[in-house]
């Protein structure tokens, strides 16, 4: 099933235009704000410390997946899952800065493209060779495979007989390790571009607002981020897109039955992101004081102060949520529709009156009716 992965490429087609920062166009509002000082705080405190952290996390699996692949048992595999665990919700953290380095590692395709597809996988496992830079690979590597390789028997031990003795268990351990080392090679890559690729003072520079802009990049990164949550991780598996039949397979994280925790830490690193809040948990100038400075209003209120709340509603309606979401779809669809409807409610506040505040086009185009 490839309804979120088309979704995908589709939006990715057009945000293409977004990957440069070189233009320094400005169609916003005629204002004094100091964008520099927002792009400043955002790339120093936000976006480089934030890749970084993921650079160390998939650096921390791809040991923990070494260490499991060369004796798998269950403590090696505990560890590996925790690994696993703590690099996927640091990578929730910065998938909403996907342009420039990320872009030209596509580490939203790469890393995260779901649902995984189970019998692609053990194909390549079975196979003689496989190249998991193809695109046809794309739902056979990243974070939905090793959710798949690492959690996809019943037990323990019927998993780790796949490691130890079964038909494939050299291949499955290679194909395993090299999953992880892709995750660890495109982290890396995206953080050396931020620095020493000095992508970090390009971002800093380009001070504008028009299409191509970092202030552009950074509205219609963040909005595309939200647009994800809410379709790829709420909406499809909760059968929205497809006349109300449930499609619990379709969940991130589908068999480790971690979708609400990273579905929340996603939705905690896009509030993050929207205040300018970095990972030290300084508040420095960021999209909601850029707000309050051009006076942007939402019912006789000021539109920052709407969408924070928006955020707070959306995770709260998480919280609603108390099984895992795979069985939550249709044994109590009524609190994941509440959950999706707070998601619809924020992005029509971010999507539409915050880019209409800031000057900043929405050059994507989802065909999602917001």
């Amino acid at each position: 099933m490839k309804a979120f992965r088309n979704y995908t490429f589709a939006i990715l087609a057009g945000f293409a235009l977004l990957t440069a920062c070189g233009s320094d166009g400005d169609s916003g509002p005629k204002t004094d704000y100091d964008r520099q000082a927002m792009l400043a705080n955002y790339a120093d405190n936000l976006i480089v410390p934030g890749y970084e952290a993921f650079k160390i996390e998939s650096t921390e699996l791809s040991t923990a997946i070494a260490s499991f692949t060369a004796n798998p048992t269950e403590a090696t595999l505990a560890n590996a899952r925790k690994e696993y665990l703590d690099a996927y919700k640091v990578w929730q953290g910065v998938s909403v800065y996907g342009f420039g380095p990320a872009d030209e590692q596509m580490l939203r395709t790469n890393l995260n493209s779901y649902p995984t597809s189970a019998s692609k996988i053990e194909s390549n496992i079975s196979a003689v060779s496989y190249d998991l830079q193809a695109a046809a690979n794309l739902d056979a590597k990243g974070f939905p495979a090793m959710d798949y390789l690492l959690y996809g028997k019943p037990t323990d031990g019927e998993l780790i007989v796949l490691y130890t003795s079964g038909t494939n268990a050299a291949k499955r351990k290679k194909y395993l390790q090299d999953v992880a080392n892709l995750v660890k090679q495109r982290a890396e890559a995206t953080y050396s571009g931020w620095t020493t690729g000095n992508y970090a003072k390009t971002f800093k520079e380009s001070a504008g607002t028009a299409v191509g802009s970092a202030v552009g990049n950074l509205v219609n990164e963040f909005n595309f981020e939200i647009d994800l949550t809410k379709r790829g991780k709420v909406g499809i598996p909760s059968g929205r897109l497809s006349a109300n039949i449930a499609r619990p397979e379709t969940v991130e994280a589908y068999y480790s039955k971690n979708s609400l925790e990273l579905l929340k830490r996603a939705l905690i690193a896009e509030k993050a992101s929207f205040m300018g809040v970095g990972l030290s948990g300084t508040n420095g100038p960021g999209l909601d004081d850029y707000l309050d400075h051009v006076n942007a209003r939402y019912n006789n209120n000021l539109l920052s102060d709407a969408i924070e709340a928006q955020f707070d509603a959306a995770i709260a309606a998480i919280n609603g949520v108390t099984v895992p979401l795979s069985q939550a779809v249709t044994s109590n669809p009524q609190a994941v529709s509440k959950l999706y409807e707070e998601l619809q409610k924020l992005i029509v506040l971010t999507k539409t009156d915050m880019p209409s505040a800031l000057g900043v086009a929405i050059t994507y185009n989802d065909n999602d009716g917001d």
